[in-house]
């Protein structure tokens, strides 16, 4: 049956009622019960036909009434609109039916289904497949499993798995093999379930067989430079097609197949380090705000993952329409798992800020000048004289007597932007808008050097005099933080320098308000405070898709003999939530005491503790974290590595320092193991009394070879257990 759809039609989740008296439900998107014997009962045979469903089957967000329940068909090598008929039962062999119903997949959702069967029995194990009828026989897709959440006064232990970051570019899945012999009540996708480039050298590659190339070229972003390009998704076209192939690959689909399925994103099911619509990939070179992109990425995800979004009404469809996507998109919400867990699903990506260091900063430009520095320490009785010497001096470019500076430095800027790229006019434009006002002087003489050496002797302009600067203001520079480069991820969003990020992001926190560093946004933290506040789980578990520990890589110990100005400590990340200081201390507040944190992203595995501050469901007390390892996507080493050797500065010192990061990675209260180039799987454990973790970490190696007959065993098996307040570890660091 083929109807005419509509955009809110695209994205409905379809809703059936099990019944143990459902012989033979039928009528396409509808609630009918008109009679039909069903293949079980009729003439027709059951016909494994699995090429037609080429990503099987699929659950998710289990509750204990109900359960989400996917497929996709497709025929042909073409994509038409097919009524499939769903059969639930508890018996693998579906002797008994609970739902044997009809629906139509349609070929404007790339023949996505997505069905919520309710009145379904807490903590039961269900079957499910969906069936299309031809020639009076059904041709079946994968029989897929699921399992119900217990019911909340439950007291069974809970396991489940988490996992994060599976990139399929060079990539094997194969540290998934181990979980598909588990018994799991559900697997949590910490995010990055795709990523939306082919083949960005900076962190893809590795096997030749794992690529991908888009069907529409001419739809997707083409980056790099002449001779090594790749692209990035930007159509709905190009978005499905990832969705696709990620799901066709045998291990995952098995997963998805087995267990149900609890999801969130990061950034890379829209575009990497994003916020709201906004991606990063120039650096600020240009504007890279794509709303339409953005939602081609949602719809795409709300297709092919096993969400439940909408939990509105309990019988007939519900809309998810296009016109609902960013920037009306709710991805957060909550599933309850028994008497003792409660999950906490949090949206990072769709409403944060931006990255508090803009990465098209000029270096030389004063954000904190001496004015700013006297406010910010006033309230700490610390005058400007006492600090005066920790920071940068400056002089105001504007005043008469630099009149000579500002005009070499505004021409030495044009040229930097024009090599950048950048068209003359929109260079000079940018020049006259970097150099004004303070100009940090280490960055000011640096450039005149530049300009001295590319002109004659005779138009050569003496560099600023030490006595001068001797007597300057100073300030914190884009520099002091860390930026070093006019267009760069270095010194904005990795590598920022801590001490000066600490007091710059306080000072724009008191100064612009505290919405410049909250990341979840109002409606999202005022939920996660209210319904944590509500709960009466023993274990309240946030799945957040990064990290809320600090992480922080401690370069001061002389012995490691790293040169001024590297000679610091550096916050490695500030894209996760060690970019918003004081947005990550009010949301800490809004938890309970004896939480727990899963994260993901980093690809690394990280254990340790949060203080919480005081806050209004406790005194004050720790949060225990753990940031999962990535499936098969490239280390955090790695990545660091690849960023450092873009930076001509940084590149010296990555060679000799990056195989000590996990002992130069600050640990301590805050951050008890860190390991950061083993990918691998997380398995836990609730029971009454402890909330118990085996992170399993593979070899590097396995990630790049086809997976092996039998699965791998782990390079090395790290437990933990938390008891509310204190946390156990069996482990070597390393």
């Amino acid at each position: 049956m083929t109807t005419k759809t509509t955009r809110r039609e695209i994205l409905r989740i379809l809703t059936v009622a099990a019944s143990a008296s459902a012989l033979g439900l039928s009528g396409c998107d509808s609630d009918s019960n008109s009679p039909d014997p069903g293949p079980t009962q009729g003439n027709g045979a059951v016909v494994p036909s699995e090429a037609l469903f080429p990503q099987g089957v699929a659950s998710g967000d289990p509750r204990p009434d109900a359960v989400v329940l996917w497929t996709r068909f497709f025929e042909s090598g073409q994509q038409a609109d097919a009524t499939l008929r769903l059969q639930v039962s508890t018996t693998e062999n579906f002797s008994q039916l609970l739902v044997n119903h009809d629906f139509a997949a349609r070929a404007a959702a790339d023949g996505c289904l997505k069905v919520r069967v309710t009145g379904l029995t807490a903590g039961t194990r269900y079957f499910y497949r969906f069936l299309l009828s031809r020639n009076g026989d059904f041709l079946a897709s994968a029989t897929g499993r699921t399992r119900t959440a217990r019911a909340a006064t439950d007291a069974t232990p809970v396991k489940f798995a988490s996992i994060s970051c599976n990139d399929y570019i060079g990539r094997y899945f194969t540290t998934l093999m181990p979980l598909l012999n588990e018994d799991l009540d559900f697997v949590l996708h910490l995010g990055d379930s795709i990523y939306e480039t082919t083949g960005d050298p900076s962190f893809q590659g590795g096997a030749a067989a794992r690529g991908i190339s888009f069907d529409d070229r001419n739809g997707a972003i083409t980056l790099g430079s002449a001779g090594s390009t790749y692209q990035a998704a930007k159509s709905l076209d190009n978005y499905r097609q990832l969705h696709r192939t990620y799901r066709n690959d045998s291990l995952m689909k098995q997963l998805y197949q087995r267990f149900p399925v609890v999801a969130i994103w990061d950034d890379h099911e829209f575009s990497d380090d994003s916020w709201k619509a906004m991606g990063t990939y120039r650096d600020g070179l240009f504007e890279e705000l794509d709303e339409e992109r953005r939602r081609n990425a949602e719809q795409a995800y709300f297709e092919f993952m096993p969400v439940d979004t909408d939990l509105g009404g309990a019988q007939g469809a519900l809309g998810v329409d296009r016109a609902n996507l960013y920037p009306r998109t709710t991805l957060y919400r909550k599933l309850r798992f028994g008497r003792d867990l409660e999950l906490f699903l949090t949206d990072y990506r769709s409403y944060r800020p931006d990255h508090l260091i803009p990465e098209d900063a000029f270096p030389g430009g004063v954000v904190m000048d001496r004015a700013a520095l006297t406010q910010y320490f006033a309230p700490q009785h610390i005058p400007y004289e006492a600090v005066r010497a920790q920071f940068s001096p400056y002089l105001d470019i504007d005043q008469p007597q630099y009149a000579v500076y500002k005009q070499v430095l505004q021409a030495t800027l044009t040229q930097a932007y024009v090599n950048e790229g950048i068209d003359l006019g929109q260079a000079a434009l940018r020049a006259q808008n970097a150099a004004r006002g303070p100009v940090a002087t280490t960055i000011l003489n640096s450039l005149l050097q530049q300009y001295n050496a590319a002109v004659p002797p005779a138009q050569r302009v003496p560099l600023i005099p030490d006595a001068l600067i001797a007597t300057l203001d100073t300030g914190i520079a884009w520099y002091t933080l860390g930026k070093t480069s006019l267009f760069g991820s270095v010194g904005s969003r990795y590598f920022v320098v801590e001490k000066t990020f600490q007091i710059y992001a306080d000072w724009v926190q008191r100064t612009r308000g505290l919405q410049t560093q909250n990341a979840f946004g109002d409606a999202q933290l005022g939920w996660l405070s209210a319904q944590m506040a509500a709960s009466t789980a023993k274990w309240k578990v946030v799945a957040s898709s990064v990290s809320m520990r600090p992480l922080v890589l401690d370069l001061t110990n002389p012995a490691l003999g790293v040169p001024a100005p590297f000679n610091q400590r550096f916050l490695l990340n500030v894209d996760q939530w060690d970019g918003f200081p004081q947005g990550r201390w009010t949301t800490l507040a809004q938890l309970t005491d004896g939480v727990v944190i899963l994260s993901g992203d980093i690809h690394a595995t990280l254990v340790g503790s949060s203080s919480l501050p005081p806050g209004p469901h406790h005194s004050g007390g720790s949060a225990f974290e753990i940031t999962t390892p990535a499936v098969s996507s490239a280390s955090f080493r790695t990545l660091l590595a690849n960023t450092a050797a873009n930076d001509p500065l940084l590149a010296p010192l990555a060679a000799s320092l990056l195989p000590m990061l996990d002992q130069l990675i600050e640990q301590g209260a805050e951050l008890e193991y860190v390991q950061t180039t083993r990918p691998g799987h997380t398995l836990l454990e609730t029971d009454p009394e402890l909330f118990k973790a085996n992170i399993r970490q593979y070899d590097p190696q396995v990630v790049l070879n086809p997976p092996p007959g039998s699965a791998p065993s782990p390079q090395r098996e790290i437990r933990f257990s938390f008891d509310g307040v204190f946390v156990t570890g069996d482990y070597q660091q390393g």
